[in-house]
């Protein structure tokens, strides 16, 4: 099952970055057992035990989705791990982006919430349904807001890395042939451009997971009660 994981990380991580925010509203808020004790300091910043429970049960929601009666223990345990080492990272590129000065306007941020689909009702922003569901899982609009203004924040750090790499006309084809040795003739040509795509979107989220591994060396990241250099 962890092998199957692995081979399809990309597209099950693709799928919790589209659903996470939908899942912060429609499975609710859990309460901590802990209350809101710190779960994680990174360069100060706090990160609550409610917060990681939160995003711990909204990810094992999603992995119940995806991979239903397939989904084993082994899995099941890794994921409190995945979801705090999760949100470290979103910290770090919150902080790094504010830190070179990128901004996430109030009209931004206002354009996203009007832009979830849930929020509609016949392509029109519906408020008093955003406003019902955030009474629904007890959040006020301005901590909804926030988690908004910091998805955004993050978006625009991680396209300035991602608008650093291409791929050559070279490496595509060494590539392509690496990863098709039984090809044939043409086959390259006919299928270059959907290659490119595919290679050029797996070379720019290993460029920012460098970056934010960058970020991590650089940290002072602190877990529980004890203290570590980006372990997690």
């Amino acid at each position: 099952m962890l092998e199957q994981m692995r081979k399809h990380m990309n597209w099950i991580m693709w799928s919790i970055l589209a659903v996470i925010i939908v899942t912060f509203l429609f499975f609710g808020i859990f309460p901590s057992a802990s209350g809101q004790g710190v779960a994680a300091k990174v360069n100060g910043d706090i990160i609550t035990n409610t917060e990681l429970n939160r995003v711990y049960r909204n990810m094992l929601e999603t992995y119940r989705q995806i991979f239903k009666d397939k989904l084993d223990d082994a899995l099941v345990r890794n994921l409190r791990t995945q979801a705090l080492r999760d949100l470290i990272q979103n910290r770090l590129l919150v902080q790094e982006a504010e830190r070179v000065g990128l901004k996430a306007t109030d009209q931004e941020v206002q354009a996203a919430i009007m832009s979830v689909p849930q929020f509609s009702n016949q392509g029109r922003f519906n408020k008093a349904a955003y406003l019902q569901y955030l009474d629904y899982i007890n959040m006020k609009p301005s901590a909804f807001e926030e988690i908004e203004r910091e998805t955004i924040l993050r978006r625009k750090l991680e396209r300035i890395v991602e608008d650093g790499v291409a791929v050559t006309d070279d490496e595509l084809r060494d590539a392509y042939a690496s990863r098709n040795p039984k090809a044939k003739a043409g086959d390259f040509e006919k299928n270059k451009d959907s290659f490119r795509r595919t290679l050029l979107a797996e070379k720019r989220r290993t460029a920012v997971d460098a970056f934010v591994q960058g970020l991590y060396l650089q940290a002072k990241v602190v877990v529980g009660k004890s203290e570590a250099e980006a372990e997690l």
